[in-house]
């Protein structure tokens, strides 16, 4: 996946100057999104009380793209706060750069479970 990842970037990096910007923040976001995975990592639980989310991405009508979902016992809260806050607001700058579209549908947190020990999202959609 990392591979892949790199890959694609570098197919990306034959741009203009306002472009090498987007490719500079991407691969940026690319990194810390791959800290986020290791951080997040571990999701056993014990029970739903064990399991939390948290909003990730910067839509750009606003809002996350998806929820996030970990074991806050399991997790450094505070370096995971760090990393997502900074992932979204480099999302939001690539989108101002390059004054993207989404559609503006809100996402809602999911439900929690701890299904066979393991923190998942139940969409209530």
């Amino acid at each position: 996946m990392v591979i892949a990842l790199v890959g694609l970037l570098m197919i990306n990096s034959g741009c203009g100057d306002d472009d090498n910007a987007v490719v500079e923040i991407r691969e940026r976001m690319a990194v810390i999104r791959l800290s986020i995975d290791m951080v997040i990592e571990d999701k056993t639980c014990n029970g739903a009380g064990d399991c939390a989310s948290i909003a990730f991405g910067s839509k750009p009508c606003g809002g996350p793209w998806e929820y996030l979902i970990y074991a806050p016992g399991n997790v450094d809260e505070v370096l995971l706060q760090e990393l997502v806050d900074e992932y979204n607001q480099l999302e939001k700058e690539v989108n101002e750069l390059t004054t993207a579209l989404s559609d503006c549908k809100a996402v809602e947190p999911p439900e929690l479970e701890c299904r066979e020990d393991v923190c998942v999202g139940v969409s209530m959609n």
